[in-house]
Order: C-alpha cells, then structure tokens, then sequence
C-alpha cells in the first residue's frame, strides 16, 4: 500500500511539473521564474517519492506504473485546462500505455 502511494505521488508530482512547463508561456519575467522553481521543486518531489517506490519494487515496475499514471493525469489535465483534443491514434496509444501499466500489476 506504501508503495502505491508513493508511485501515485510520484506520478502526480511528474504531471504536476509538466502542466507547470506548459504554463510558463503564460507568464512574464516574475511569474515565469516563480513556474520555474515550482517545476524544479515538483520534479525534486517526484524523484524523491519514486526513490522511496524504489526501495520495495523492481525499477521496471515502478517505472511503468509512474508512467501510466502520469500518462492519463497529464491527458486529462490536458484537455480540462489547455482544451487539446486527441486523435483516434493518440487515444490509442494513451491506451496502450494504460493496458500495459495494469498488465505489470496484475
């Protein structure tokens, strides 16, 4: 159960950081710096929580289930936020990325 908590933190702190980068365009000289340390700290966050994963699981586990999750977080955020839409084989790929995420844990 630790575990998954810290691959879910981990995962959304990744998504969170990412989000954050796109922002940047948004803001100018003060506001582009304050972005960008919360990136660094996010990113820092996150690696710290996949280190604490690390400690109970297989690098290739803990990288795949990251991934997944921040795959769906960063499509959802996405959409709801920056209005993107996706193409049918985007969609797909997303998919796939999900499919193999929950065949690692099964």
């Amino acid at each position: 159960m630790k575990t998954a908590l810290f691959i879910g933190g981990s995962a959304a702190s990744y998504a969170i950081a990412m989000i954050l980068m796109k922002a940047l365009h948004l803001g100018d000289g003060t506001a582009r710096f304050v972005i960008a340390a919360l990136v660094a700290l996010t990113m820092a966050y996150a690696v710290f929580l996949e280190f604490e994963a690390l400690r109970s699981e297989r690098l290739a586990v803990i990288y795949v289930a990251i991934l997944g999750i921040e795959c769906v977080l960063i499509a959802v955020a996405s959409v709801y936020w920056f209005g993107e839409q996706f193409m049918g084989r985007e969609v797909a790929g997303m998919a796939l990325v999900v499919a193999g995420t929950a065949l690692v844990w099964a």
